[in-house]
């Protein structure tokens, strides 16, 4: 009987300036396309399609199963590209393709039933807000989890819960679960102010078993020792998952800034003096605005490459990733989120009046920023403390690193 390996289609390794061209050419499709899907409250068939069509899709399958295994650097890159014609496509491609290196770290069976089944795409909630009871040979899950991002296309999700190591003194342990979506229910609870094209539902499991094969140790996922570490000649699956999460979260934040900035741009200098524009380009004041975004929004992409090409770097060199470099990549990242958002401000009270419609661009690139500073990765209070925790000789003070 034929294998899941023999059976997978090897691609052919897209080059990257290829995969940034295609990522670009698509969001100017998608930027015309905002507000229906923001009204669908998720992303439609059809541009998921186009993004399969594109090659853009599974571009981090590991090259076992087939996959063009791609460097995340390059997806990220292209995540960030197609935030400058929509948010939440970016948002759920980034997620969906970041999930492809995590599911590389389970066991060679599970990987195996993945990349076989209809639905080889893996959504994820990984604050343990369910129950975990121990079962023989596994364990029972019962619980709602929410912001399970592009559980719309994915066949399987990934939940986190606690556990308590065995021993004279029990202590909590984070374990990450894999659900098939068969097993759980879906709420179509994702009525928000931002990324409201996402799709981020929650998900219910009522008494679901999980095997062993099916979770693992948050504790050997950070130290690069998961069960699918060795499977992969790619050195990605034998360091943590989490230094990479971050990158892909905030992916988005700086193309969503470009995207409205070059809009506004673009718009005063193709209609000057119509009264579609509501600024006057000709006056000081608007021009240091828009400098003043620029400079945030460049500062900005700045310090998210330098992050990303730096990590990157030690994961293809099979280096260590230093706690200090992972804590200052997450300061960044937090810090850069807050950048864009004061670009956005500015470009919202340039805005004027038009600017408050609902089909405008530069509302909806703010509501969308907003919405990823609610999200721990975009937290700067949370990142800011793990630096300076780190910095002066201490212990992160953050679960994930």
């Amino acid at each position: 009987m034929q294998n899941v390996t023999q059976r997978a289609a090897k691609s052919a390794l897209p080059d990257e300036q290829e995969l940034l061209r295609r990522a670009r050419g698509f969001a100017a499709t998608l930027r015309s396309r905002n507000l229906e899907i923001s009204r669908a409250r998720r992303v439609p068939q059809n541009v998921m399609d186009e993004l399969a069509a594109l090659g853009l899709l599974h571009l981090a399958r590991p090259a076992r199963y087939g996959g063009p295994d791609v460097s995340m650097d390059t997806i990220f890159r292209a995540g960030r590209t197609l935030a400058t014609g929509d948010a939440s496509v970016a948002w759920v491609y980034c997620v969906l393709n970041s999930h492809d290196h995590l599911v590389g770290l389970y066991p060679k069976s599970i990987q195996d039933e993945y990349w076989s089944s209809e639905q080889p795409f893996c959504a994820s909630s990984y604050i343990p807000s369910g129950k975990v009871t121990p079962a023989e040979n596994g364990f029972t899950l019962s619980g709602k989890w929410s912001f399970c991002s592009g559980i719309d296309f994915s066949g399987w999700v990934v939940v986190g819960g606690i556990t308590l190591c065995p021993g004279d003194n029990p202590t909590p342990e984070l374990r990450l679960f894999m659900l098939k979506k068969s097993e759980i229910t879906l709420l179509d609870d994702w009525h928000v102010m931002g990324l409201s094209g996402t799709g981020s539902k929650s998900i219910v499991a009522d008494n679901v078993f999980v095997p062993n094969e099916r979770v693992l140790r948050n504790s050997d996922v950070m130290a690069g020792k998961t069960p699918g570490g060795s499977l992969h000649t790619n050195p990605l699956y034998r360091l943590s998952v989490w230094p990479l999460f971050g990158f892909s979260i905030i992916a988005p934040v700086t193309g969503i800034a470009r995207g409205a900035f070059d809009y506004m741009v673009t718009e005063s200098r193709s209609k000057p003096g119509s009264p579609e524009v509501p600024f006057d380009a000709r006056k000081h004041t608007t021009q240091m605005h828009l400098a003043e975004a620029g400079a945030l929004i460049d500062a900005a992409e700045l310090l998210y490459e330098r992050g990303l090409q730096e990590t990157c770097d030690r994961i293809r060199a099979e280096k260590e990733l230093p706690i200090e470099l992972r804590v200052r990549n997450r300061r960044d990242q937090a810090y850069l989120t807050g950048m864009c958002r004061k670009a956005l401000d500015i470009l919202m009270s340039m805005s004027g009046g038009r600017g408050i419609r609902e089909e405008a661009v530069v509302q909806h690139a703010l509501r969308n920023l907003y919405a990823i500073s609610a999200h721990p990765g975009g937290n700067w209070d949370a990142a800011s403390a793990s630096y300076g925790s780190v910095l002066l000789g201490g212990a992160p003070t953050e679960p994930f690193n």
